[in-house]
């Protein structure tokens, strides 16, 4: 009998098979497979209900600790994917620093730059760490951004979106805002991951989140305060009076340390469908 094996858990299949029985990965994104589409490429399937080894139950103490993790095990694959594309942009923000300050055109077009920066930055950067997670390989810094750019124009309408939401909730006592950003912290890599439109991802957003805005708002706090201390320090180099290969080099290195808020979401994305309201586990971690 024809057969074919996963190339992400072995398992044996039939050829005809397109979902492998012991993983459920998709058997025709893999090169093993009689099927495999060479014009698709390796996806970073997401089910969320099969879980990922290596991955707890989501908790404030999880959240904070596999945050980190994940980062500082990728530091320099999270290093070059965020500095092929920030870099241009924090030397021409160093050079021009007299410039933005003074004049509201510059600084709305820098400002304008910056976001456009983070949505190149973000699916690339999740992809990467998903096929990391999902294949122990790392990928190229070309093949993250060809595939993160067939996922932009969703994710830039899902960060209007969201920027929306939040100020008309910051407009109404400040509380709604926080609820709303609490809410959408996992927008990113639901748009980036799941199929859907953006509704769909804003839906699933409050899905995942419901119930567990204490702990999330928690692992927010202490991850912010370890940035605004690392920021502090990096604002020494980014004064005025320093060389602009200083500035540039201390803001390209606060963009990467950035970064740890993605990481933050895609952990969050990947262990809240473990955890029920009440917080208690809901999927084994046996795969």
């Amino acid at each position: 009998m024809l057969s074919t094996d996963c190339a992400y858990c072995g398992g044996l299949n039939q050829a005809a098979a397109q979902i492998c029985v012991a993983c459920g990965d998709d058997l025709t994104l893999q090169p093993s497979s009689p099927t495999y589409d060479p014009t698709r490429g390796w996806q970073p399937l997401i089910d969320p209900n099969r879980p990922l080894a290596g991955f707890a139950p989501f908790g404030l103490d999880t959240a904070i600790s596999e945050t980190f993790s994940l980062f500082t095990s990728n530091f320099w694959l999270i290093t070059r994917i965020v500095v092929v594309i920030v870099a241009p942009f924090e030397i021409f923000r160093a050079l021009n620093f007299a410039e933005i300050a003074s004049g509201w055109e510059l600084t709305v077009w820098t400002f304008l730059l910056a976001g456009l920066c983070k949505v190149l930055v973000v699916p690339a950067l999740i992809y990467a760490l998903m096929k990391v997670i999902l294949t122990g390989r790392e990928p190229g810094i070309h093949e993250s951004y060809r595939w993160g750019l067939t996922k932009l124009g969703k994710l830039i309408i899902c960060a209007i979106a969201i920027s929306a939401l939040q100020w008309i909730g910051y407009a109404f006592l400040i509380i709604p805002g926080i609820i709303v950003y609490l809410t959408c912290l996992l927008v990113y890599p639901i748009a980036v991951l799941e199929k859907g439109s953006v509704t769909d991802a804003l839906a699933r957003c409050f899905e995942l989140t419901r119930g567990n805005w204490v702990p999330i708002l928690g692992a927010q706090i202490i991850l912010g305060a370890v940035l605004l201390v690392m920021s502090a320090f990096g604002s020494f180099f980014s004064d005025g009076t320093m060389f602009w290969p200083i500035r540039a080099a201390a803001a390209i290195v606060g963009d990467i340390m950035g970064q740890t808020v993605t990481v933050m979401s895609l952990v969050m994305y990947l262990s809240l469908p473990r955890t029920s309201p009440s917080g208690h586990t809901v999927l084994s971690l046996t795969k």
